[in-house]
């Protein structure tokens, strides 16, 4: 919002910025997978899926705290997965992973 908002670019459609955070990104064959932080006051830290083709969302997960390390994928007997460190703030440090359908 700070730079939809600024007002040397009044009129202009800003799409989605995101938010400042040390958050990294993962490819997949088709995929972006980008981690973003909390973001301030009521905002979540969000893992989103991003089709490399044509920018679209294509899935966001909510996770249980802000992204700590960078986001890497495996594969485990035939599957692929996305996962990442995430903690601090308080929080404990945990590992996540997510199957990929």
């Amino acid at each position: 919002d700070n730079i939809a908002n600024h007002p040397a670019l009044e009129g202009i459609d800003i799409p989605r910025t995101g938010v400042p955070t040390r958050a990294g990104i993962v490819l997949t064959k088709t995929l972006l997978f980008a981690g973003e932080g909390g973001g301030g006051p009521g905002a979540s830290p969000i893992l989103r899926a991003i089709d490399k083709q044509t920018g679209e969302i294509v899935a966001e997960i909510e996770l249980p705290s802000n992204q700590s390390g960078l986001p890497f994928t495996y594969e485990h007997e035939g599957k692929q997965y996305v996962a990442m460190f995430v903690g601090g703030g308080g929080n404990p440090a945990e590992l996540v992973a997510y199957a990929l359908p």
